[in-house]
């Protein structure tokens, strides 16, 4: 399942079989054109929470029109309708709480919100996630020992009662949590505009709801790092949080994982990680393959740049990397005592490691790589006898011997004797996997 920033309340979900965009606004990093151009054979499914220019954008009913070949269900908020802000047949269900929605897909109920609109629960292959729309604790910098019966609010020109808002909201809470006690991923506005207490609606539904990812939203006008401030409440809960950096941001999550691309504040726990897999390895008959403090820092921090490097993230802690590179690699250009099955076209794993506090890191790196691609090539030391059985374990196919870039090759005999001399230094073992049927060179 893979996590994609729109932009203020806006995501995109893509999994096995289908794609969800919630609450589309704005996509300044043109999201849904890549996903859209062409959708394939997936289904997409729209939600749109209440009636708000910053939640609703009349374009989205575009989408159907410009891919009549793809499939697309439409599920909106009846205020929406309500509203007349759009016709009662672009949709394929207007939903009110306590609605429910269903296909072989996805099923869906429409929650409270103590706003306008709806919040969506929704359950598809296996997760159950949650976008609360406007559900938020909006007076929350109010609430105290002298809360004042009324004030003015000027951005909806009325006098509100700031408990009896948060009341409302904590009711909307503890029906969710009838609906859903545990949530897999939970979209929810962390907002500073709201001012002091801006996180409290966000801490409250953790504590209603045992929520395993926290996804913040509602956060751009107030910046990106206002939202951070969610993430030590969230460790200290073991809530895995997700700290959006830009539009466009992705997040993958498999299990109780969560990956994404490395940034360079990321840099200083990617060196501890490979300094503790050296040490490993050197302890467990395998003290050549990473030598003289490798990978260096400028090798890490170029990973990073090129946006190949990734991180695993459990609880708010980066456990794990490794690199995924799309592309021909010049090392495995030439293969000795074997050959490859097929020169489709490939991506590399490099660079795998972890802090040894988890298990399953391999597994997990090469679930990610199939995900965005049908052929995976790497490659490890003779003597890792761990590597080679993880990744045999998970399917790839011994191909031959390669040679780490840059290596030149001795003469054994002088410049005259043909023989080449084993280096077992820069000597790697290499693997493919495929997801296709093998196919031969040269086809």
């Amino acid at each position: 399942m893979e996590l994609t920033y729109l932009y203020h309340s806006g995501f995109v979900v893509e999994t096995d079989r289908c794609v969800l965009v919630f609450d589309y606004w704005m996509d300044p990093a043109n999201v849904m054109e890549r996903l859209l151009n062409p959708c394939g054979d997936k289904h997409v499914y729209v939600f749109v929470s209440h009636f708000h220019r910053d939640h609703f954008n009349k374009h989205i009913f575009g989408w159907r029109e410009a891919n009549p070949r793809a499939a697309f269900t439409y599920l909106l908020s009846r205020d929406i309708l309500d509203h007349h802000c759009a016709a009662k047949e672009a949709a394929d269900a207007w939903m009110e709480k306590g609605d429910q929605w269903h296909d072989h897909n996805i099923s869906v109920t429409a929650t409270g919100s103590n706003d306008s609109g709806v919040s969506w629960v929704v359950e598809v292959e296996g997760k159950r996630l949650f976008h609360a729309g406007d559900l938020c604790n909006w007076y929350a910098r109010f609430v105290s020992d002298n809360t004042p019966e009324t004030i003015f609010s000027h951005e909806f020109g009325m006098w509100v009662n700031p408990a009896e808002e948060e009341r409302r909201f904590l009711r909307e809470l503890n029906d969710i949590s009838e609906v859903c006690p545990t949530v897999d991923i939970a979209m929810f506005p962390v907002d500073g505009r709201i001012g002091n207490g801006y996180t409290l609606g966000a801490r409250q539904l953790i504590s209603h709801l045992r929520v395993k990812l926290l996804v913040p939203m509602h956060f751009v006008m107030s910046g990106f790092e206002s939202a951070w401030r969610m993430e030590p409440y969230c460790a200290e809960r073991g809530v895995t949080f997700w700290k959006i950096r830009r539009a466009g941001d992705r997040l993958t999550v498999i299990d109780d994982w969560a990956i994404r691309q490395a940034t360079m504040a990321d840099l200083p726990y990617l060196l501890g990680i490979f300094a503790m897999a050296r040490q490993y390895m050197a302890e467990h008959g395998n003290p050549t393959q990473w030598t003289d403090g490798y990978p260096s820092e400028p090798l890490v921090s170029d990973d990073i740049a090129s946006g190949d490097c990734y991180v695993c993230v459990r609880a708010n802690k980066i456990v794990a990397t490794f690199v995924l590179r799309e592309g021909v690699d010049p090392t495995y250009e030439v293969i000795e005592e074997g050959a490859w099955p097929n020169d489709d076209p490939y991506a590399t794993i490099h660079r795998i490691a972890s802090n040894g506090e988890v298990k399953g890191v391999v597994s997990l790196s090469i679930k990610f790589a199939l995900q965005h691609h049908d052929t995976l090539r790497l490659d490890t030391h003779r003597d890792n006898i761990v590597m080679q059985r993880a990744i045999e374990k998970e399917g790839f196919e011994y191909c031959g011997v390669i040679h780490c870039a840059g290596h030149k090759r001795q003469a054994a005999g002088g410049s005259g004797d043909a023989t080449q001399q084993r280096d077992p230094t820069t000597e790697r073992l290499a693997y493919l996997l495929s997801k296709k049927a093998p196919s031969p060179i040269g086809r």
